[in-house]
C-alpha cells in the first residue's frame, strides 16, 4: 500500500491532532502518531475497508428507487405540471384582469347595490397579490441546490421566512374563499324585478334607480357560476389531498429516509441485516474513531452489542429485513411517527451511535472540516467523493460533529416532504439519495 506523510497543523475550533502526525493514504487515511508507527498494526477495520470492497452487483432490489406515484409527479396542485401550472397561472392572470377591469369600471352602475362592483374589482387585485404571493414563497422553497454554504444562522431565518409566509399564504387563501363567498352573497341575492327592469330600461331613464345594470349584472353572474364551480373543485382537491393522499405521501416518505438509514447498517446490501452487518458496521464505527480521533477508548463491545440489540435486533437476529424492521415501528404511520416515543427512540438511538466514534465533553464541539465530512461518509455509507462535496452546500458552515448528529436526528425524524423546515431533515436524505 503506497504512503506519502503530510504533516498537520492546528485547526481552529478543534482539538489539535498535534504537530508532526503522518497521514497514510490512500484515499480514506487512519491519523496514526509517529511514535506509534513502528509497532502497531492497521485494524482490521481498515483491511475491509480499502481491500474487501463491498460486491455492488449483490444490491437487493429494495434499494432501488421506486418509480415516483401520480401525486408525486403532479404535485398538492399539480404545481409540478408545467402544463396544468402555466395553464393555472394564465386562468389567474385572466380572471383577476377582468374582474379588476369589471369592478372598478362599473362601480356606479349599481346605484342600490354599490359595493358589488367594489368586491368584484378587490377580489380581481387580490389574485393578482396571490400570484406575487406564491412566486416568492416557491422561491423561498425552491429545490435549487445553493452555491454557497451559509451559516446556520442564515439557514434559520431563511426557514423562519419560509414558514411565516406559509402561513401568511395559508390566511390569504381563507381570505379569498370569503371574498368569493361574499360576492355569490351580493350576485345571487340581487332582486330579479330590479334586474329586468335595467334590462328593459337600457339605463336610459335617468329617473329610475335599480339595483344593478343589467349587462355588468349577467357577467357577474355567469362568470360567478364558473368561479363557483372551479373554487369548490379547489376546495374538495385540497381537502383530499391534506386528508388522504399527503399522510401517505409522508408515511413513504419516511420509509424511503428509515431504508436509507437501513441500508447504512446493512454492509453486504443484500436486504437482511445480520450479525455479520454488525460485525463489519462496528469495523466502520471503529475506524471513524480512529480516523476523527474524537474519542479516545475504542469501542466497548459489550455497549456495541446492547445498541444493536436495543435499536435494530428489536425481532430477532436471525436476519432482519426491512419489512419486519418497519413493522417494529409500526410501519411509520402518521400516528407512531408524531408521538413522542418516536421521538424519543430517534434520539437515543442516534445520540448512542454517534458516541461510539465522539464524545459529550469534546467530540461533540469538534468542526467537521470538508475532507472529513467526505469521508466520513464514505466510510460509513460508501458515497463517492463528489457526489458528499456537491452536497456539502446542504449544510452549515462551521459543521460541528454535533450538528451533523442532530441533522440526523432530524433525517430519521421528520416525515414532512416540503422544503424548508428544517435543513436537518434534508440535508442528510439529498445526500444519501440525490435528485437524479
Amino acid at each position: 500500500m503506497d504512503v506519502f506523510s503530510v504533516h498537520h497543523g492546528k485547526a481552529r475550533n478543534s482539538v489539535s491532532p498535534g504537530d508532526g502526525l503522518l497521514v497514510k493514504y490512500p484515499r480514506l487515511p487512519p491519523i496514526v502518531p509517529v511514535d506509534e508507527l513502528t509497532d502497531r498494526v492497521d485494524p482490521p477495520s481498515y483491511r475491509s475497508l480499502f481491500e474487501i470492497a463491498t460486491n455492488n452487483n449483490s444490491r437487493s432490489p429494495i434499494y432501488q428507487e421506486s418509480p415516483p406515484s401520480f401525486w408525486e409527479r403532479q404535485g398538492c396542485l399539480c404545481e409540478k405540471n408545467k402544463c396544468i401550472k402555466n395553464l393555472k397561472s394564465a386562468l389567474l392572470f385572466v380572471t383577476g384582469l377582468v374582474y379588476t377591469l369589471q369592478g372598478f369600471i362599473n362601480i356606479d352602475n349599481c346605484p342600490l347595490e354599490s359595493s358589488l362592483p367594489k368586491v368584484i374589482g378587490i377580489e380581481g387585485v387580490s389574485l393578482f397579490v396571490y400570484m406575487i404571493i406564491q412566486t416568492i414563497l416557491h422561491s423561498l422553497s425552491s429545490n435549487t441546490r445553493p452555491t454557497v454554504r451559509r451559516s446556520e444562522e442564515d439557514i434559520y431565518s431563511k426557514q423562519q421566512t419560509y414558514f411565516m409566509f406559509t402561513i401568511f399564504f395559508a390566511i390569504y387563501v381563507v381570505y379569498l374563499y370569503l371574498l368569493w363567498i361574499i360576492g355569490c352573497s351580493l350576485v345571487f341575492e340581487l332582486p330579479e324585478d330590479s334586474i329586468d327592469r335595467s334590462r328593459k330600461l337600457a339605463g336610459i331613464a335617468l329617473n329610475e334607480s335599480w339595483y344593478c345594470d343589467a349587462t355588468f349584472y349577467d357577467s357577474a353572474y355567469y362568470s360567478r357560476i364558473v368561479q363557483t364551480v372551479i373554487m369548490v373543485l379547489i376546495g374538495l382537491i385540497i381537502l383530499y389531498y391534506w386528508m388522504s393522499v399527503n399522510p401517505s405521501e409522508n408515511q413513504k416518505f419516511l420509509k424511503n429516509k428509515w431504508k436509507a438509514w437501513f441500508e447504512i447498517l446493512d454492509h453486504d446490501k443484500d436486504g437482511v441485516i445480520t450479525e455479520h452487518d454488525m460485525m463489519k458496521t462496528n469495523e466502520k464505527l471503529e475506524s471513524i474513531r480512529i480516523y476523527l480521533r474524537q474519542r479516545h477508548s475504542p469501542i466497548d463491545p459489550r455497549k456495541a452489542q446492547l445498541w444493536w440489540f436495543s435499536y435494530i435486533f428489536r425481532k430477532g437476529t436471525n436476519g432482519i429485513s426491512f419489512e419486519q424492521f418497519a413493522n417494529s415501528h409500526d410501519d411509520f404511520n402518521s400516528t407512531y411517527a408524531n408521538s413522542f416515543e418516536f421521538e424519543s427512540y430517534i434520539r437515543r438511538c442516534i445520540t448512542d451511535f454517534f458516541d461510539f466514534f465522539s464524545t459529550h465533553e469534546q467530540g461533540r464541539n469538534h468542526i467537521m472540516e470538508d475532507e472529513k465530512f467526505v469521508n466520513f461518509w464514505h466510510i460509513i455509507a460508501g458515497i463517492p467523493e463528489n457526489q458528499s462535496r456537491d452536497h456539502l452546500v446542504h449544510f452549515p458552515k462551521l459543521l460541528t460533529t454535533g450538528d451533523l448528529m442532530y441533522a440526523w436526528i432530524g433525517f430519521l425524524k421528520e416525515s414532512s416532504r416540503f422544503p424548508g423546515k428544517f435543513y436537518q431533515s434534508q440535508a442528510v436524505y439529498k445526500l444519501l439519495k440525490p435528485d437524479k
